[in-house]
């Protein structure tokens, strides 16, 4: 699929109990984000949590919420960084 253009996903907000965001992605709704935390990424609790979600399963998934909460705090292998985060409208 090299060359093939992506359409970017669009981040919205979930109406499941519990979640915050939902992004669509083939026929498929992800829903992630605990409600009641805030998203810090830059500070060191944004380290710690892509500390500790780094070591969780897809990471690196598309298909799955650990890697778009993982975008939401702009995490990078264990660091955080508020440059990288993924922008909600």
């Amino acid at each position: 699929m090299e060359g093939a253009k992506l359409k970017p996903m669009q981040v919205k907000r979930s109406q499941r109990k519990g979640k915050k965001y939902k992004v669509e992605r083939n026929g498929k709704e992800i829903h992630f984000g605990a409600s009641g935390y805030r998203i810090k990424p830059g500070t060191p609790a944004g380290d710690n949590y892509c500390a500790r979600s780094a070591g969780i399963k897809g990471a690196n998934d598309p298909d799955t919420p650990n890697y778009w909460a993982r975008r939401l705090w702009g995490c990078e292998g264990n660091k955080s960084y508020k440059s990288k985060a993924l922008k909600l409208p």
